[in-house]
């Protein structure tokens, strides 16, 4: 073959660049290795447009190579995004998703959502991703949606013909970029128009062998240089220096092979102490032992274990010194970590190992790749043929020329080893375990093209053979760390084992080398999750060609044999070195990683197409061999005497695994019901066979014919002689026998195995099943088994007794393991398999064989034969332990109920006896489990589960079965549920005997059953009858005659004497147990599954057995039953009775004569019902009736006493909380809480101050509009223009018009931002002081003492606590709210009228007060003197003491003589030390109005979108109402003690004054224009107090702030939206687009007031057709002022009876405001802007003089630089505030983000991302920030974010991540699951959808509220450990 020159430079190149690198191994030395390789590629750049095919779209025309170097650095990942971004697709990120006539093959992420189309799929394990699932294409069809809940859960299935039986269409089976018109000619030359069209063509023969050729030579280097690495898996002490120098000696590779001209690979002599990581040691172990080990600091040995647990080695150290190496090897090594001492040259090969095994994986992402066939099938075709050599030593010197197998080696010619056989193969050939070996079933050319298949000779055992560079990497595995282990599996699922071509035959050369890689598994492995068997194993077994192929070439036995010698021997032996036994171990047991072998025969068997090939094999006697292990254990013995002291835990080793041997039975058995291209007769044989080589295979354990059986291990009697009775009536012999003193188990899988043999072998007839066993005992010959057909049922017969003993209480005695194994047998993913099994098998037995036989057997073990035969002093009980008759009194009735119940479920519970095929059959099974569950009444999905064993509700049809019986009620509010309901036409199929039915449930049921007969019948309780639900004897075809044990006289005397037990037990006592008896003796009447056909049965009914009088007893049940109708005790049965006679007279003639035989004073009248009762309905009625007038009776008395009680005590009262507020008559008018102290308990009014403590911190909620935003401002005018809307999931408004223009942008943002967008812009956002209050109150001096005990407290605890000391805060002792301060209550009871209060003056009419004050000299003397008296004596009236607080405070700050007067003082102290350091730097003064004004608007931002009956007063809760008016009446009385002088401080009543006069001046005509540039007006309107006695009437100073606030908003608008800047008019939309609310009539007053405003601005005019726009946006801007003005209203006056109702959807909530607070109008205000009425209209007086104002500043500024005047106020954001929006699916987030090259592979950087639900910010939450000690959330809350404090979203964890500065806690997502339901453990694989109520709830109740701090500080002070925050 002719050499080329560029491969030939690539292994020269691999060769030498160590020694080039000074074997320093850098990120230029990866870039070096990517531009060899992609040179050598693309032939020195000659196919570089192949590679990169869309590189000159995105570079234009710069030069290729120059941007691939200095731009992309030869890297495939930044080409990519390269690429991405020249196109600017919004879903470019489906390039990735293509695969033209491929299959797709896209590997499952975590977070990702998996669809399995049930109908469309081969079976449930068929799925497609994201993108190649499309909803229309499966409209009907029954799909499921998991969440991958792995790194690597699968790949996609869509293009692989094999996994589907429908069509349907994939969107990306086509090109990404059609391009039809491709003219190329396919010379290989780089001169091409469209990189997509080039790859449509073919692809030219030099780049294919190119292409194979780097292939074959990196894959032959990679496999060099992992031969010598295997020195990790030594330990210390059997490795020395000379160990390490030879394996460096081993490692050189040849000079020759790699076209070096034979130099030597030389080292220079440098060796690495490397440590490698496992899944076993701790972090902080590994930490400290490399601090020892490198004698360096903490933070490298820190940054090593980081490497290390990330990448999964480090290197330690590096030196020449092989002894110092050595000594810190032992210290590493000391605790077990995986050490070796590697050379230097070797490391820096391991590291190009690296990066070219991510090279070759990168590549398989390319377009190339994606979209060529060829690519794809030469990278298989590099990887299926043998490695070629390159080492220097072509093989190892050792002592012995004779290989020695050892896990994980390789031989000494570096050769695959196999297992090594000891045994001689001829010895072997007659035993089920011997294995011809042959070649596999592939086709000729591809073997040839593979190298592989050509011979048996690597096939042959005990040969070791030289293996496809496949077969060595799947080998190598454990020697690859941890991040290249990861990338190798990702790759081979992607584009290497899903390849239509080659996937057999890498199928083939995986399963040659199966046992030694699971023998690395399950012995050697340190990291067993990423062993490549979980990846490799799924993919390649699941695909029917691939098992298929294996079952032809029978190697299930290879895998068999693996997995019987692990669990016998501990090692994995070969088929040849089987050595039979029972012996198991329970160490190989407890390894759970054994169960993966067993997943892979499952998926093989289940998958086959070949299943007579498996039948025919010796499947069945190696599958009994190890299902042995598991049979009759473990065993346990009752304790009759004494209590287990120890119970031994070993029996959990043997449950937690037995799953898996009762799937792996199933799965043979299965193999018979779905055998394809067989005739029925050929099928029957080898059923038959199977059966009969089963049943001898549990003849010979029960003879003691099967090797290493030991007495203590399992449950057959060993005694070679055993006692034996005979049936007098049958004739048969049993063996004896005794549960209770004899061994037992619950785990009989054998049984099992043989029970799904028999129901999938479709028999004609019963009399086949008893002929075949009949045969197979005769062929057995004599053995020392009695009756080797009891043998074979009574085991299962026994577990069944077991179960009710230990049920009953009988096995107490042996502790909790007993309950626990009952537990496990009977509710979990045994029962089906276990104890239906056990039920199958003695329904097969009934049906089968003689009644009384069965019988007989029954109940001898049952213990119910002998020993309770009643006489005449009652029914005797032997207390004797060896007794007959084991039971007393208390356990007999228990262990009745549970017999009785047993033969009831063997008619009712037929579901494996009727034949339906594996999907019906599963269907039926989880639909009877629904109802039986639902039936109760309407419960949550995980209620359903809770209820249902967990394999039932795993079940991928689980959820489509549930949407057909039941209904299914949607969560609506924030706190609700989903709910299913059953469809009420399925209630009929309720058996109140079903056997997962405990007896109270079974009771429930049937109460539900009788009440809803009752409902429909009108009959009363006892009159109804609960009918048998059974089954039509038809559908149960063979097996249609199990009601034959009613036949048999033993059970006819059972039931006699269980009725003549009642009887003495007293009906009282036994009620249950009577109705159960009734109940079964009515199925039995039905006789509808008996045989009468039989000789044996000729003539018998149960009928006869009913009538036929017992020799025992003396009597019949016919008997018993006509005497239970006499009596009142028997009143609820008789209608039973009844019906039990009843269908006897149906069925036979003559029955009164036959009756008046056999029943004593027979009188037929009594088995009818003719008493009379009246109308039940009537009586119904009558008792309704009675009870309502009742009802009334004393409803009217209590409120006769409840109102004398409140008359009498009506000013004694004492509030029942501390939050509520008491709002009583006229008279009285709102109170404050009353003094009741939560601390000290003491309501007292001597007891010092009292006060409220409230929480004073920063709050970000406060937004302004961001104009230069185009979203935020357009979203700050898209809510409604009515806040007290109810907000709702619509995003437009009704009473809005929104252009098309408006939707498709709202639509793009969507789609263009998965969340958000966030309001990150910081500059946009003011964090305030605001104040809120748990309304909890207390003594000042319990606060003080409060604060005391908790700092010592803090001092004392070592925890994470939630308050900090140095801030004041502390947690409410009743609430655990956090707080900070204390404000005090002194004032009497509100009786304010808010409507008077808001009522103008009749002068002011004419006058403007204001006006007034502008034109007066506010220095005059007389004047002001006036003022002080007129201010002091409304501030007197404004803020009223109680007389304790007027004591309290005093009239002299200079002589405080009470304790109360001191503790006053100090309490103001107090207060105004800590609101100094809350606001710091701001100055803060005790009559500031700051925290008052900031709360009012947050807690009008919190009422946005909440429904409101009239207004937004309605809205504000208890304790935000409370908090408010103690601030504000708090600051009036400053403000009065101020003023009085009360408090020492210098010129106080000159301070008030003056500040009174400044606030009222602001607002005169001359002042206020000044202000529109910069005031707060509502700050202004809350500074300024009312002054009625001067004029200063509220209403006079509202409607000036609110006149200047409009100007302040009309001019922020004119400039804003007329600046040059402005981003108003964009690409997306222009100022048309905002919305407008509809019929507006008021735009022509907006737009001349614009006009004049811009004028005055020197600004241009705005359209005259945008009116209705800006008068829109005007009315949205000043709703909040005009909310929030009303809102400090209601603060100042309790009483709002008199105000008027509005209807809120009637009228604009700015007008209905306004109509409130007794001020014009919006509109009407615009009106008297432009016409005013009369020359003193102030209105527009105002509006003119603002305007007049402007143009003499423009005047002035008139010069070319000037700008319009600046202003400083910016428009506060209208509209409802909210965090971030979210996906409506939590996986859109992975899907549409983290796993999109689009946003750069965020994957590759956050382990675990957290969404910041402020301005949308994604960071890793486990990752600490550059330069800082704290993670990123923390540092990003702190340092980055506009928000104060920290809230994130965790998409992997699903849950909401809360920080804080005192500590952090967690929340649930707003996201519920599709059944309602906040997302679980249990239920992390299902699809979560945003639940909007609850994520507004959260904002609103927990953000908007400031809940945040006492959220958190209620979760870290609930918690007890130390870390104190919930963990996830």
């Amino acid at each position: 073959m002719t050499s080329i020159p560029e491969l030939d430079d690539l292994r020269r190149f691999l060769f030498l660049l160590p020694r080039k690198s000074n074997f320093q191994f850098t990120k230029e030395t990866r870039k070096q290795i990517r531009k060899e390789l992609f040179c050598t590629l693309s032939k020195r750049t000659k196919y570089i447009n192949w590679i990169f095919p869309n590189l000159e779209r995105s570079i234009g025309t710069n030069d290729k190579l120059t941007v691939l170097d200095k731009e992309l650095d030869w890297s495939f990942s930044k080409y990519f995004k390269r690429v991405l971004k020249s196109r600017g697709d919004t879903n470019s990120h489906d390039d990735r998703a293509y695969h033209v006539n491929l299959a797709c093959a896209r590997i499952f992420r975590k977070g990702e959502p998996i669809y399995r189309c049930l109908t469309c799929g081969y079976d449930d394990t068929c799925a497609l991703c994201s993108h190649c699932f499309r909803e229309e294409y499966h409209v009907g069809h029954k799909v499921n949606i998991n969440i991958c809940q792995r790194e690597n859960g699968g790949v996609c299935d869509c293009g692989d013909p094999e996994a589907w039986v429908r069509d349907f269409v994939c969107p990306y089976t086509k090109y990404l970029h059609n391009n039809d018109d491709v003219s190329m000619e396919n010379d290989g030359s780089d001169g091409v128009a469209d990189g997509d069209s080039l790859l449509k063509s073919e692809m030219p023969k030099e780049l294919q062998k190119l292409l194979l050729g780097v292939m074959e030579i990196l894959l032959d280097y990679v496999i060099d240089v992992m031969t010598s690495n295997d020195l990790h898996f030594y330990d210390f002490n059997s490795t020395n220096i000379s160990t390490i120098t030879k394996y460096s000696f081993y490692g050189e590779l040849d000079g020759e092979k790699y076209d070096t001209r034979g130099m030597r690979d030389v080292s220079d002599g440098k060796f690495a102490l490397m440590v490698y990581n496992d899944q076993v040691r701790h972090y902080r172990d590994a930490v400290q032992r490399i601090r020892l080990a490198s004698k360096k600091v903490k933070a490298f040995a820190t940054m090593v274990t980081d490497r290390l647990q990330s990448y999964g080695k480090a290197k330690v150290l590096v030196t020449e010194n092989l002894e110092l190496l050595r000594e810190r090897q032992k210290i590493l090594s000391a605790t077990g970590l995986a050490t070796c001492i590697r050379c230097l040259r070797d490391v820096f090969r391991e590291e190009m190992v690296d990066e070219i095994v991510r090279w070759i994986c990168s590549f398989t992402e390319s377009e190339l790749f994606k979209s060529n066939v060829t690519t794809k099938d030469l990278l298989c075709q590099a990887f299926c043929k043998r490695w070629k050599k390159g080492l220097a030593q072509p093989e190892r010197i050792a002592l012995s020329t004779e290989y020695i197998y050892r896990t994980g080696t390789l031989d000494l010619k570096y050769n695959i080893p196999k297992i090594q056989t000891t045994t001689k193969e001829s010895l072997r050939k007659d035993d089920h375990w011997y294995h011809q070996v042959e070649r596999w079933n592939l086709p000729e050319k591809l073997c040839q093209t593979s190298e592989y298949n050509t011979d048996t000779t690597d096939l042959q055992p005990n040969t070791c053979h030289l293996g496809s560079r496949f077969q060595y990497f799947i080998y190598f595995d454990i020697r690859f760390w941890k991040s290249i282990r990861t990338v190798l599996h990702d790759m081979y699922s992607c584009s290497v084992i899903t390849n239509l071509n080659f996937k057999n035959v890498l199928c083939a050369q995986y399963v040659d080398i199966y046992p030694t890689v699971a023998d690395m598994l399950l012995t050697k492995d340190r990291e067993p999750e990423t062993n490549v068997m979980g990846v490799l194993s799924t993919q390649i077994f699941t695909c029917p060609s691939n098992s298929t192929l294996i079952v032809q070439h029978h190697d299930l036995s290879r895998i068999f044999a693996s997995i019987y010698s692990f669990l016998t021997e501990e090692r994995i032996r070969t088929l040849d070195d089987i050595t039979i036994t029972h012996k198991i171990s329970i160490w190989s047991l407890k390894i759970r990683r054994w169960c993966q072998c067993f997943f892979d025969v499952s998926y093989i068997l289940t998958r086959s197409n070949d299943f007579k090939s498996i039948v025919e094999y010796n499947i069945i006697p190696m599958a009994c061999d190890i299902i042995a292990l598991f049979q009759g254990r473990p065993v346990i013995i009752r304790e009759g005497k004494t209590h287990v002291e120890y119970e031994s835990p070993d029996y959990t080793a043997f449950f937690q695994n037995v799953p898996v041997i009762y799937l792996f039975a199933e799965n043979i058995a299965h193999c018979f019901s779905t055998m394809k291209n067989i005739n029925k007769h050929e099928q029957k044989v080898l059923c038959k066979n199977a059966i009969m080589y089963v049943v001898t295979f549990l003849l010979k354990l029960e003879s003691n014919n099967y090797p290493g059986l030991l007495d203590d291990t399992i449950d057959i009697d060993l005694k070679v002689q055993r006692n034996a009775k005979r049936d007098p009536r049958s004739n048969e012999l049993i063996q004896e026998y005794r549960i209770d003193k004899e061994k037992v188990s619950f785990l009989h899988p054998l049984h099992s195995l043989l029970a799904f043999l028999i129901q999938f072998a479709e028999f004609e007839s019963s009399f086949e099943v008893k002929q075949i066993i009949d045969d197979t005992i005769n062929k057995m010959g004599q053995t020392n088994i009695p009756n080797p057909t009891v043998s074979i049922f009574d085991y299962s017969v026994r577990t069944i007794v077991l179960m009710s003993q230990i049920k009953s209480g009988f096995w107490v005695r042996n502790g909790f393991s007993v309950r626990s194994q009952l537990q496990l047998y009977r509710n979990t993913n045994l029962r089906e398999c276990g104890y239906m099994r056990d039920l199958f098998l003695i329904q097969v037995f009934v049906n089968t064989y003689e009644p009384d036989f069965v019988c007989n057997l029954l109940f001898d073990r049952w213990q119910l034969l002998e020993g309770w035969t009643l006489k005449s002093g009652g029914f005797p009980i032997d207390q004797n332990e060896d007794a007959i008759f084991p039971y007393d009194h208390h356990t007999l009735s228990y262990i009745l109920d549970e017999c009785l119940n047993f033969f009831i479920q063997l008619q009712s519970e037929v579901l494996y006896l009727r034949g339906l095929k594996e999907n019906n059959l599963n269907e039926t099974h989880i639909r009877n489990e629904l109802i039986h569950n639902l039936c109760f009444g309407p419960m949550t999905y995980s209620k359903l589960c809770s209820n249902i064993p967990e394999h039932v509700s795993m079940e991928k049809r689980f959820d489509l079965m549930l949407q057909d019986v039941s209904t299914f009620s949607a969560p609506t509010g924030a706190n609700d549920v989903g709910m299913y309901k059953l469809k009420d036409e399925f209630i009929n199929e309720v058996n109140p005997y079903y056997f997962n039915y405990t007896a109270n449930m079974k009771d429930d049921v049937l109460k539900l059953l009788k009440h809803r007969i009752m409902k429909k019948t009108n009959k009363t309780m006892n009159k109804i009858v609960i009918e048998p639900n059974l089954r039509n004897a038809e559908e149960l075809g063979i097996y249609r005659h199990i009601g034959n044990y009613s036949l048999s006289s033993y059970f006819s005397d059972f039931i006699i004497k269980t009725l003549l037990y009642i009887v003495d037990q007293g009906v009282d006592k036994s009620d249950n147990l009577l109705e159960t008896t009734l109940h079964l003796i009515h199925i039995c009447a039905l006789e509808r599954y008996i045989n009468t056909d039989d000789d044996n049965n000729t003539g018998k009914t149960f009928f006869a057995n009913f009538t036929r009088q017992s020799d025992i007893h003396g009597t019949t049940i016919a008997q018993l039953l006509f005497n239970m109708l006499d009596g009142e005790a028997m009143k609820d049965h008789r209608a039973k009775i009844r019906s039990i006679f009843a269908i006897f007279d149906t069925k036979y003639s003559n029955v009164n004569n036959m009756l008046l035989g056999c029943i004593s004073q027979f009188d037929s009248i009594k088995l009818t019902d003719k008493t009379n009762e009246g109308d039940p309905q009537k009586a119904i009625s009558r008792k309704k009736r009675i009870a309502k007038d009742r009802q009334a009776r004393l409803m009217a008395k209590f409120k006769e006493q409840q109102s004398l009680f409140l008359k009498q005590n009506q000013n004694e009262i004492e509030e029942t909380s501390d939050v509520e507020m008491v709002e009583y008559g006229d008279d009285e008018g709102w109170q404050f809480p009353e003094p009741h102290c939560l601390y000290c308990q003491n309501a007292l009014d001597n007891a010092g101050p009292f006060g409220i403590i409230t929480y004073v911190s920063k709050s970000s909620e406060f937004r302004k509009v961001p104009f230069d935003d185009p979203y935020w401002f357009m979203k700050a005018f898209s809510d409604s223009h009515n806040l007290d809307n109810d907000e709702t999931t619509k995003e437009e408004a009704e009473d809005e018009t929104y252009s098309e223009k408006w939707k498709q942008y709202m639509k793009w943002i969507r789609e263009s931002n998965v969340m958000g967008p966030g309001f990150s812009s910081h500059k946009h956002v003011e964090s305030k002081v605001v104040s809120q209050s748990c309304g909890h109150g207390m003594h000042f001096q319990c606060y003080v003492n409060f604060l005391n005990t908790n700092r010592n407290k803090q001092q004392q605890i070592s925890r994470n606590v939630p308050e900090s000391i140095e801030h004041r805060e502390f947690l409410c002792p009743l609430c655990k709210a956090i707080n900070n301060m204390f404000i005090p209550i002194l004032w009497v009871p509100n009786k304010k009228s808010l409507e008077n209060f808001v009522l103008p003056l009749e002068a002011t009419a004419t006058v403007n007060v204001f006006e007034q004050l502008g034109n007066q000299d506010l220095h005059e003397p007389k004047w002001l003197e006036k003022f002080g008296s007129l201010a002091t004596k409304d501030l007197e009236e404004l803020s009223q003491l109680t007389a304790t607080a007027s004591n309290m405070i005093g009239q002299n700050s200079k002589e405080i003589t009470t304790s109360d007067q001191k503790s006053f003082r100090s309490m103001l102290t107090n207060m105004f030390q800590i609101l100094t350091l809350l606001v710091f730097p701001r100055v803060f003064k005790a009559d500031s109005t700051l925290i008052l004004t900031n709360t009012i608007k947050s807690t009008e931002i919190s009422l946005r979108g909440l429904g409101s009956i009239s207004c937004v007063i309605d809205q504000i809760s208890n304790n935000a109402l409370l908090n408010l008016r103690a601030i504000n009446e708090f600051r009036n009385n400053v403000l009065l003690m101020k003023m009085k002088n009360w408090l020492s401080t210098p010129a106080a009543k000159a301070d008030v004054y003056m500040k009174l006069l400044t606030g009222l001046s602001q607002l005169s005509n001359k002042q206020l224009p000044l202000q529109v540039q910069s005031a707060d007006f509502f700050e202004i309107l809350v500074n300024v107090i009312p002054l009625p006695s001067l004029g200063f009437l509220f209403n006079a100073i509202f409607k000036a702030c609110f006149v200047g606030h409009i100007l302040q908003v009309l001019s922020i608008l004119v400039t804003k939206l007329n600046t040059s800047n402005s981003r108003t008019d964009n690409e997306h939309y222009g100022l048309r687009d905002i919305p407008s609310m509809m019929n507006s009539n008021n735009g022509i007053y907006t737009v001349e007031v614009f006009r004049r405003l811009s004028e005055a601005h020197g600004l241009d005019h705005v359209n005259a057709d945008i009116g209705a726009i800006l008068y829109t946006m005007l009315i949205k801007s000043v709703t909040p002022f005009l909310r929030r003005a009303a809102i400090l209203a209601y603060v100042n006056c309790a009483d709002i009876e008199s105000l008027p109702v509005f209807e809120s959807s009637q009228r604009l909530e700015a007008d209905r405001l306004c109509d409130i607070l007794k001020v014009p109008s919006v509109a009407q205000m615009l009106q008297e802007f432009i016409q005013p009425e009369g020359d003193n209209c102030y209105n527009g007086t105002i509006f003119n003089s603002y305007v007049q104002h402007l143009k003499s500043r423009q005047t002035v500024n008139s010069n070319a630089n000037a700008m319009q005047l600046e202003l400083k106020y910016e428009l506060e954001y209208p509209g409802i505030v909210k965090l971030i929006d979210l996906p409506d699916r939590l996986d859109y987030f992975f899907t549409n983000y983290y796993y999109l090259d689009r946003y750069n592979n965020p994957h590759t950087r956050m382990e675990n991302p957290a969404i910041c639900l402020y301005c949308a910010e994604v960071m890793d939450v486990q990752r600490t920030s550059i330069g800082e000690q704290e993670g990123q959330c923390t540092i990003h809350y702190l340092k980055e974010c506009a928000g104060c404090v920290g809230l994130f979203l965790l998409p992997k964890d699903r849950t909401i991540l809360i920080l804080t500065r005192n500590g952090g806690s967690f929340h649930a997502a707003p996201y519920l699951d599709k059944h309602g339901e906040l997302p679980s453990e249990m239920k992390k694989s299902k699809p979560l959808y945003l639940m909007r109520p609850r994520y507004n709830d959260f904002l609103r109740n927990v953000w908007l509220l400031h809940n945040v701090v006492n959220y958190v500080a209620r979760k870290l002070d609930s918690v007890v450990d130390a870390g104190g925050w919930d963990t996830l």
